[in-house]
């Protein structure tokens, strides 16, 4: 081979080579840029739907719905269960009161009433004839920071107990509904929920579907329909009518 040609092809060598390097830059320097658009676009339609919670938690008071709940376990086996009812949620002076009135598990009737007010939550069974009150005394705020995200409470009272990001749009029963991902910040909560996910209503500011996961990573999914806001509720709303002979057990 002839020197000169040599000479040729080593030019042709660092002259690829430069280009190379140019479009690499290039390409490090377009996907910075995006990463860093896409943060900001996402805390751009966090702040959004923040402000919308915000609007909803300044007038809301009570909420009615219709209820689906699914119970999914992942570990050790695959297991699912499914109820149906109906949910009312009222927020009165800061504090929550909410009764989940399930009718039926897996299509058939297995009547459940779960009700907490007064810092006392409540499980009647009628089935079984049995009353379980939980004494919840140090634990209400912990309580009611769970029960009221996506009904009725404030971006500073969600962010107060977890770290929230946002996880996306996607229309749900053909509702536009944008998520947050919510993890938690107390030790006491991480002991029984590793994360929620939250399906934010923009038209109403309220969560018409919400998935929390325990450590283990089982899952409970509810999804909820026929939303009522501030359309008021039962004066007897969250009292449980026992029928004779009920047991009622303390824990």
């Amino acid at each position: 081979m002839k020197p000169e040609s040599m000479g040729c092809r080593s030019a042709e060598k660092r002259g690829s080579g430069r280009w190379f390097r140019h479009v690499g830059v290039s390409m490090m320097a377009v996907l910075a840029f995006t990463a860093v658009a896409q943060a900001q676009s996402a805390d751009g339609n966090l702040q959004k739907v923040l402000a919308r919670l915000d609007e909803t938690a300044a007038k809301f008071h009570t909420a009615k719905a219709d209820v689906v709940w699914e119970n999914v376990q992942t570990q050790p086996i695959f297991d699912k269960d499914t109820q149906t009812g109906s949910l009312d949620v009222e927020r009165h002076k800061g504090k929550v009161s909410l009764a989940l009135h399930l009718k039926t598990l897996d299509g058939k009737p297995v009547p459940k009433e779960m009700v907490y007010d007064g810092g006392e939550f409540k499980l009647y069974e009628p089935l079984l004839k049995q009353m379980t009150i939980f004494h919840t005394a140090g634990k209400e705020a912990q309580i009611e920071s769970f029960l009221a995200l996506g009904f009725g409470g404030s971006s500073a009272e969600m962010q107060q107990d977890w770290t929230v990001s946002y996880a996306g749009a996607e229309t749900i029963g053909g509702v536009a509904t944008e998520k947050l991902q919510l993890l938690p910040r107390t030790e006491a909560t991480k002991q029984n929920v590793s994360k929620v996910v939250l399906w934010i209503d923009m038209q109403n500011g309220i969560a018409i579907r919400q998935q929390s996961f325990d450590p283990s990573g089982n899952y409970r999914l509810v999804n909820y329909t026929q939303l009522h806001l501030n359309s008021g509720l039962p004066a007897n709303a969250f009292a449980i009518r026992m029928a004779s002979g009920t047991r009622v057990m303390q824990r």
